[in-house]
């Protein structure tokens, strides 16, 4: 029986490895033996299973090792590191988290993935999924501890991010080891309700994040055998985390306006945090972009970033009319809602003024780097942590957990750069033409909405 052209497996032209970056056709992919005793690989050591390039195939078209067994993983040609099927099948974005150490990164990573999984299903009709549930395995300890946590009035604390560990691989390249820092993997697919659903192949998207330890950002921390931020070059969009706390213009600024721990004068565990200046992380991050994607000095980098400015619930009584409902609502006649642009460039605007006023060197930097940049206020827990009265470190309770915007940086880098998956709406002024959008209604010559699921 002829199988139709939907349910053929299709495969991209390219694939971009998602640990070393190397690009490279679908059949120069390894694949991983399965058979017990094929074990030892040349770049990854004794413990990892061989990778071979295949000579026979199933006739479910999988390659078969050298034991006679089917193998169903393959892996990098080269750095041997095994790639989700998905990211054969669907095109990849790459998306940098990066701040200064305890900038509050790995709160912000887990809950905008948690918030992510319930409400993009939910509201916008698009399944987000563990590509790769290995990888993600770190990430799922984080959501599990914050929001299944069965102990919901313990006071908890995520591990800082360290520069080795399960979030890192060791790979030999020729005569060195190099460590290559292993990415969260989502697929993001529309559902049948979706209006792009039947483009599913063209708009489906597998979502690559990084989160490195901010001590990766420090200057000289980039080398060969440790090329752990070279990601930077390839994202999509740059989300810097820039956290109030660790500055102390806005520790001045929220004296008597926050009750928030963190907001105090720095002292004993948190002197080497705090002497850290968060201009220098980005501007050498900013650096290793220019470096990595052959930049000149003068030239603005095409690709969006989105300033994070972490833990909103501690400063938040210096901008206190910015509004606290979510930056998308319900459109008449559509199953899916849609992201208000006015509300988040409303809110970028006024965040970038208080930035400019208190820290004006983080937005120069930015400003100097990028022609598209937003500003985004958020909170990983929507209020400050408590100080255990036995160890004297900072917590949160797990009941107590209520994230503000967390979703929005998100939501906004796949609205504006993932094109037909999320849409978004924003008013046209008095007497422009409102063209092809497909919701413009019959009150021509007034202000009105603009929606656009492109």
């Amino acid at each position: 029986m002829a199988v139709s052209d939907s349910n053929q497996l299709t495969l991209l032209a390219q694939v971009t490895c998602p640990h070393c970056w190397h690009v490279f056709a679908p059949e120069e992919s390894l694949w991983i033996s399965e058979h017990p005793d094929l074990v030892g690989d040349a770049k990854l050591g004794s413990d990892f299973a061989q990778r071979f390039l295949p000579s026979r195939f199933s006739v479910e078209g999988d390659a078969i090792d050298a034991a006679g067994y089917r193998a169903t993983r393959m892996a990098c040609p080269n750095c041997h590191l095994e790639i989700a099927r998905a990211a054969y099948q669907i095109p990849a974005l790459f998306y940098s988290i990066l701040g200064a150490p305890a900038c509050g990164k790995s709160y912000f990573l887990a809950s905008m993935t948690w918030r992510l999984r319930q409400l993009l299903p939910q509201y916008f009709q698009v399944t987000m999924n563990d590509a790769d549930a290995q990888s993600n395995a770190r990430l799922h300890q984080y959501e599990e501890q914050q929001f299944l946590n069965p102990d919901p009035d313990q006071l908890v604390s995520l591990a800082k991010t360290e520069t080795q560990g399960d979030l890192y691989d060791r790979v030999t390249m020729g005569d060195h080891s190099v460590t290559l820092p292993r990415p969260f993997l989502f697929t993001l697919q529309p559902t049948a309700r979706h209006p792009n659903y039947s483009r599913s192949r063209t708009v489906s998207r597998v979502v690559c994040l990084y989160d490195n330890a901010g001590e990766s950002f420090l200057p000289g921390a980039d080398t060969v055998s440790s090329p752990v931020t070279r990601h930077l070059a390839l994202s999509a969009c740059l989300f810097f985390c820039f956290d109030p706390t660790q500055d102390p213009r806005f520790r001045r600024a929220c004296e008597g306006k926050s009750t928030d721990p963190q907001m105090v004068a720095r002292a004993s565990r948190l002197d080497r945090e705090a002497s850290v200046r968060q201009d220098t992380i980005l501007l050498e991050a900013i650096q290793r972009v220019r470096r990595h994607a052959g930049l000149r000095e003068d030239q603005l980098h095409q690709r969006p970033m989105v300033i994070v400015v972490t833990k909103w619930d501690s400063w938040k009584n210096l901008l206190p009319d910015l509004p606290n409902d979510a930056p998308y609502f319900d459109i008449a006649g559509q199953p899916l809602r849609t992201l208000n642009l006015d509300r988040i460039r409303h809110v970028s605007d006024r965040l970038e003024s208080l930035l400019r006023t208190l820290c004006p060197e983080i937005v120069a930097a930015a400003q100097g780097f990028v022609q598209d940049l937003t500003f985004i206020p958020v909170s990983a827990t929507g209020r400050g942590p408590e100080r255990d009265p036995t160890t004297g470190s900072l917590g949160i309770r797990p009941r107590d957990i209520e994230p503000y915007w967390v979703e929005v940086p998100m939501l906004y880098a796949i609205s504006q750069w993932a094109r037909g998956l999320i849409g978004t709406q924003q008013m046209i002024p008095a007497g422009r033409n409102a063209g092809a959008s497909p919701l413009s209604g019959s009150n021509a010559g007034s202000d009105r909405p603009r929606s656009e699921n492109q």
